[in-house]
């Protein structure tokens, strides 16, 4: 992303953001609520064009792409929205099989049913196949949201807040899933606001606050940093991994060796 704003009415949601996602590394974007986070997330997928700046993919302009590089694009990334974002009207086995109609259209029907089956079979979603989203719970909802974004085998996926508001045993799942991307050399993009996830999955660590651009970079030298600012956002969202990280716990109780900004 280079120089990139976005305007939402009288708004800067962002504002002159440059900062880049290497491939196969996973960065955790942080910030409080309403600091554009999921906006970046949007505007890195080529989902919202931004108002000034450029958004690049393998060096080509995201929203100037046309053709065939645009369906490599798009298949070559999977989104997670906060929300699940599931087509109500269709069943769980449908939407799982949309992108790989859309993305793959020699699929032979018999192959992307075979495909749908073996992704619930993985997580033990088989029996919900032919249910319709509203019949699962917010959990399942989540998971099947993942697996969708994940059958057309990505090599980049974009996850908003992917363990929000379910219980354990599904973030725990979630992570599972998310953590064997990682080891497939994904290039993963989340945001989240879940310390255990954000602590054992960023490789870097992006922090922004109402709409700009605080501190991107490895996760050890942006945990460290000198802004009070990124620092105080950090604490709230990382408090809870301090006990066991002593590094952290060093920042949060306010190293003074660190001189603020």
């Amino acid at each position: 992303m280079e120089q990139v704003t976005v305007i939402h009415g009288d708004t800067v949601a962002l504002s002159d953001v440059t900062v880049d996602f290497p491939a196969s590394t996973s960065t955790v974007v942080m910030g409080p609520s309403g600091c554009g986070k999921s906006t970046l997330l949007k505007v890195a997928a080529g989902l919202i064009p931004p108002d000034r700046g450029r958004v690049c993919f393998r060096g080509m302009d995201v929203f100037t792409m046309t053709g065939r590089a645009e369906r490599e694009f798009r298949r070559a990334n999977g989104f997670v929205f906060q929300d699940g974002a599931l087509w109500e009207n269709k069943t769980v086995a449908e939407n799982l099989a949309l992108p790989l109609e859309v993305h793959f259209e020699s699929l032979h029907p018999s192959e992307v049913y075979r495909r749908v089956l073996h992704a619930l079979e993985r997580v033990g979603l088989t029996a919900a196949a032919s249910h319709r989203p509203a019949s699962l719970s917010s959990g399942e909802r989540k998971i099947v949201s993942l697996l969708r974004a994940l059958i057309t085998e990505p090599s980049v996926v974009f996850l908003d807040e992917p363990t929000l508001s379910i219980d354990h045993s599904m973030s725990d799942r979630i992570r599972q899933m998310i953590h064997e991307l990682k080891a497939r050399g994904c290039t993963i993009i989340t945001v989240t606001e879940d310390p255990r996830l954000a602590s054992t999955l960023a490789d870097r660590l992006v922090v922004l606050d109402a709409g700009l651009l605080l501190e991107a970079g490895d996760f050890d030298q942006v945990k460290r940093t000198r802004n009070a600012r990124a620092r105080s956002i950090l604490s709230q969202v990382l408090g809870e991994i301090a006990s066991y990280d002593t590094d952290l716990l060093g920042l949060l109780e306010g190293d003074e060796s660190l001189p603020e900004n």
